[in-house]
Formats: structure tokens, sequence, C-alpha cells
């Protein structure tokens, strides 16, 4: 009887011990050029193709593919989120220290704009988060932290709204960092 050695790390496999985001987010760059071209026009074209994408990355990620069109929605929000971020040079999309609020507020997202995306529900926030996360991308501030992302758009009201006041209150503090920095330097 052969001992069984682990396998060793493929590209594209879920980094062992990371959690589901990591995992999801870690396999981005590793996707064939048409998978990763899929995912980041998912919401453009209006088609699913790219929905075998997110199950297989879901798969790889140990995470239970939902069945219902509603449980696998913040999954595939989530997919073209960070394959947007990752762009066409597959970067990283994922990294736990850069916060959502704080880049948003380095690409100089309006208050107007960060009230829209934090106050936003059902089909206005899907919409949102994609403005956003394509904002952030063209101005090539990837990686982002996507666990308060995930929190934004999936199903539990708390962390939703946990998310909401996180990515605020990293915004606020951002401001407040770069106005200190402004009357410092008169």
């Amino acid at each position: 009887m052969a001992s069984e050695a682990p396998s060793p790390a493929v590209p594209g496999a879920p980094p062992r011990d990371k959690g589901p985001i990591e995992s999801i987010a870690g396999q981005i760059p590793y996707l064939s050029s048409r998978d990763h071209a899929l995912l980041r026009r998912m919401y453009l074209t209006g088609r699913h193709e790219a929905d075998g994408v997110v199950a297989a990355l879901l798969v790889r990620a140990k995470v239970k593919v939902p069945t219902d069109p509603l449980g696998f929605a913040p999954w595939r929000l989530l997919a073209h989120c960070a394959a947007l971020l990752s762009g066409t040079g597959k970067a990283h999309p994922h990294a736990n220290g850069p916060q959502l609020g704080s880049r948003l507020h380095e690409i100089g997202l309006s208050e107007n704009r960060l009230m829209r995306l934090v106050s936003a529900r059902g089909s206005g926030l899907e919409a949102q988060v994609i403005r956003a996360m394509r904002m952030l991308a063209q101005h090539g501030k990837a990686p982002v932290n996507l666990h308060t992302l995930f929190g934004l758009i999936g199903h539990d009201p708390d962390q939703a709204e946990a998310a909401r006041i996180r990515i605020a209150k990293d915004y606020y503090a951002a401001e407040a960092r770069s106005e200190e920095g402004t009357s410092s330097d008169d």
C-alpha cells in the first residue's frame, strides 16, 4: 500500500490552508485567457457562459456550489469583481491589507458615489459594486481586501451592514489623512 503524498501545488489550485475568498482570488491569475475574459465580461454580455468557470472556482475552493440562482449570485459577482481587479495582466486581486474604502478614496471616488454604493440594495447594489470595481481596475488600485466586498454582496444582512460601515469608515479615514497631509504642507 503506497502512502499518499500531498499533491504538489498546481497553478490554479486553491491555496492550501486559505479560506474560499483567498482561494478564488488566488485562482484568478492562473485561469486560461478565455476563462478570465469570460469572468471579466459576464455582466457586459449578459450571458451566463462564465457560470461554469465560477462553479469550478468554487469546487476548487471547497465551497459547496449553490444550486439556486440567489445563492450563486454573490459568488458569481465576487468572481467577476476579482477578474476585473486582476485585469488583463492577471494580477492578484486580493490582499488582506488594502481596504476597499481607502482604495475608493485613493481613486477620487466622490462622496455621492460612495453613498450610492453603501446605501444600495439588490440589483442596484450589484450595479454600484461593478462600477466601483471597474473604476478601481482602471486606476490600477488592486489588490483590495475582498472579504469586505463579499460581506457587502453576500446574503447575511449583519455582515452586509458591517461591510457598509467598514467601507465608509475607511473612506473617511483616508480622506482625513489626506486633508491632514494637505494642511500640514501649507
